[in-house]
């Protein structure tokens, strides 16, 4: 990451670099142009007046108050440092009179880019040029403009000349001045990008030790990135795969759990049974019992303990899938009624067997829920078999189901056995039995199976117990929309 940085920060110190020097460099060709043409135009529009002057004067014969003029601008001249020049053109049929020129050029050792802007300047063009003077001794500005008569036939020319030196020392001024800036301005631009580099580069590091952190495993890493930008969407990205990672981790763990807990239950619970089925086979195989009548009960008792075992392992297999996140219910309207009914014929039998009665109430013939038929007849099928086990003989087993307030009540009832009041939350735990269980038959995990299948509906049940009402099992499912209309 820092070799991205780095270069980053080259790139970016480069090009506010550039961009700073181009700027001053810009900045300081106009400033001098600015100068030299400002004083440019001073010295062309003396020459262009003194022309102007000397061409009406020579035109009107004033040669007297001429040369007062002359003198005039000698005193300007002397106060600004500046000569001025009045030549005559000898190549034209009437040029200037000698009474009104200052200077006789042919009597001068000229350099040659005066003739040369002299020559321009009898041909009708305004010249100028700039250049160390021999004779001055120092840079010089020098502007030639023609004189014209009335006729404009070029009779002469102005020559101003003016020191530079004023204007180079104020543009050698200006350039310390902007170097200065310049200076400034590549400082401040390299402490830019350092600061605009460290601000792009940050949050790729960040994100990147994210990810290392999740490929360690540890999931519930954030980069706690907020920009509204690319990286910020990068870093929201990584974010969102943080809490899927996990989602998907607690789901690992879950099933990992379920599956502890299946072959956990399983091989604590089928320890004894198998234990006991070993030990009458033992002893058949061995030929300890040779009584046929002992062999019949001998192999009744095995019979009941391999059935034992099979309603254990079904039902350790039913509670293993409901608890599974993967398990998916066939959800479909049903009448409460009619899955309640027809779970009441199915135990029919087992009723009998203690003579018995079942009825199923309602207060509304359309109880409608959303769930699958086949999970809640489960449901149904096991609180009736437990109000059969426990119930006295000759007693009402009553089914109730009512409508309150957007929800399906179904109160199974039956007279028998108490449920102390300090066990009613315990009896929905697993291979929990009740201390009035004695010795009926039961793997204890009836109830953990009903309240996984009510739960997954969305619903609540609990019990309630007492010697007056006998024992009640409330179930409680949500209303279905359809019936609500």
């Amino acid at each position: 990451m820092k070799k991205i940085f780095w270069r980053v920060f080259v790139y970016f110190s480069v090009v506010l670099m550039v961009f700073t020097i181009m700027i001053g460099l810009m900045f300081t060709r106009f400033n001098r142009t600015n100068i030299v043409g400002a004083y440019k135009q001073q010295l062309g529009d003396l020459a262009a007046g003194v022309a102007q002057r000397t061409s009406r004067a020579a035109e009107n014969n004033e040669a007297d108050t001429f040369l007062d003029y002359m003198k005039a601008m000698e005193d300007f001249g002397n106060q600004q440092d500046i000569d001025v020049w009045i030549v005559s053109n000898p190549d034209c049929t009437s040029p200037l009179s000698e009474d009104y020129t200052t200077m006789d050029i042919r009597s001068l050792n000229l350099p040659e880019e005066t003739k040369r802007i002299l020559d321009s300047a009898y041909s009708g063009k305004k010249k100028n040029y700039s250049d160390y003077d021999d004779i001055y001794k120092k840079t010089m500005l020098h502007i030639a403009v023609p004189i014209r008569n009335s006729a404009g036939d070029v009779i002469g020319a102005v020559v101003t000349t003016g020191p530079m030196e004023m204007q180079e020392n104020t543009i050698v001024q200006y350039e310390k001045y902007m170097f200065i800036c310049v200076l400034m301005g590549l400082l401040l631009a390299v402490l830019l990008a350092f600061y605009f580099s460290r601000q792009l580069v940050r949050p790729i590091i960040k994100i990147k030790e994210t990810a290392l952190i999740l490929a360690a495993g540890q999931y519930d890493c954030q980069t706690g990135i907020k920009r509204r930008d690319e990286l910020g969407s990068l870093a929201e990205s990584m974010d969102i795969l943080s809490k899927r990672l996990v989602q998907a981790e607690e789901y690992r763990e879950d099933i990992e759990q379920n599956r502890r807990d299946f072959f956990s239950n399983v091989s604590h619970e089928l320890r004894t049974p198998i234990a006991v089925v070993k030990g009458y086979a033992d002893a058949m195989a061995e030929g300890y019992v040779g009584d046929p009548v002992k062999q019949k009960e001998y192999l009744r008792r095995i019979q009941n303990e391999c059935g034992s075992m099979e309603h254990l392992v079904s039902d350790l297999l039913i509670l293993s899938r409901m608890q599974n996140p993967d398990y998916e219910l066939n959800l479909e309207v049903l009448n409460v009624i009619a899955v309640a009914q027809d779970a009441m014929r199915g135990i029919r039998i087992l009723m009998s067997e203690k003579n018995l009665t079942g009825n199923v109430t309602y207060e509304d013939e359309c109880s409608l829920v959303e769930g699958d038929y086949d999970r809640i007849r489960q449901l149904f099928t096991i609180l009736l078999q437990n109000a059969v086990k426990y119930s006295d003989e000759g007693t009402e087993i009553d089914v109730h189901i009512a409508r309150r307030d957007g929800k399906i009540i179904t109160t199974v009832k039956d007279v028998g056995s108490m449920i102390p009041e300090e066990e009613w939350e315990n009896i929905f735990d697993k291979f929990y039995r009740a201390s009035n269980h004695g010795e009926k038959e039961g793997s204890g995990l009836g109830l953990v199976v009903a309240k996984n299948i009510v739960e997954r509906h969305g619903g609540t049940i609990y019990t309630r117990s007492d010697e007056r009402s006998g024992t009640c099992f409330f179930v409680e499912f949500p209303e279905t929309s359809e019936n609500i209309s």
